[in-house]
C-alpha cells in the first residue's frame, strides 16, 4: 500500500509541476497577445476622441 502511495504522490508532484510551466507559458501568450492588443484600443480612442471631440 505504501509504495502505490509513494508512485501517486510522485505522479501527482510532477504534474503540478508541469502545470505551472503551462500556467507560466499562458500568462506569457496572453501577454504577448493583450499588450499590443491593449494599446492598439488605447490609440484607437485617442483618435476617436479627437475626430469627434474637437
Amino acid at each position: 500500500m505504501s509504495e502505490r502511495s509513494e508512485r501517486t504522490n510522485q505522479q501527482s508532484g510532477s504534474r503540478s509541476g508541469e502545470g505551472r510551466v503551462v500556467s507560466a507559458r499562458l500568462a506569457v501568450a496572453w501577454a504577448l497577445v493583450g499588450v499590443p492588443l491593449a494599446y492598439g484600443v488605447y490609440q484607437t480612442l485617442v483618435k476617436a476622441s479627437s475626430l469627434f471631440g474637437g
